[in-house]
């Protein structure tokens, strides 16, 4: 019994004294890293099928001085299933943040440089860098795809 409990207080001591964080082993560089923290993913299932898929990375939140910015910057990768057109505005589909319309949208190659380090890798789909005026008054963020049948995929983020 006392092996048992000095082996227990050993090891609690030194996985407890240990320094890593969920990135400690993987090979990316500092953006990539940063901007995994900040993306989420969300689905539109409808009739209990995936239709769309979503993910989406809150810039502001990345700290990176290339994407300061005083408005809502997202990077979204959008995969719709079994559709013959990957662009949002074909397939019926709006953003909306906290239930605004966004200031601007703008598709990315997915080769873009500068966004290189930050997208999905998703070859299927498509990006977008969407932009929504500054949303104040609330740390709590909604990024909402939609279509007209209010089918939607949401993504809560904090400021």
């Amino acid at each position: 019994m006392y092996k048992t409990l000095s082996l227990s207080i050993l090891s609690t001591i030194f996985i407890g004294c240990s320094s890593t964080t969920a990135l400690k082993h993987f090979d990316k560089n500092e953006i990539e890293a940063k901007a995994m923290q900040y993306t989420k993913k969300a689905d539109v299932i409808v009739n209990k099928e995936q239709k769309v898929l979503l993910w989406g990375t809150y810039l502001n939140n990345t700290d990176i001085k290339e994407f300061k910015s005083k408005d809502e910057v997202f990077v979204t990768s959008i995969y719709f299933v079994e559709a013959k057109s990957q662009n949002v505005n074909e397939n019926g589909y709006s953003f909306t943040l906290n239930g605004q319309k966004p200031k601007s949208i703008e598709e990315l190659s997915s080769n873009d440089i500068k966004y290189k380090n930050i997208l999905s890798k998703n070859t299927w789909g498509k990006y977008y860098l969407v932009k929504f005026n500054q949303v104040k008054d609330t740390y709590n963020l909604t990024l909402n795809l939609a279509d007209e049948n209010s089918n939607s995929a949401k993504l809560d983020f904090e400021k």
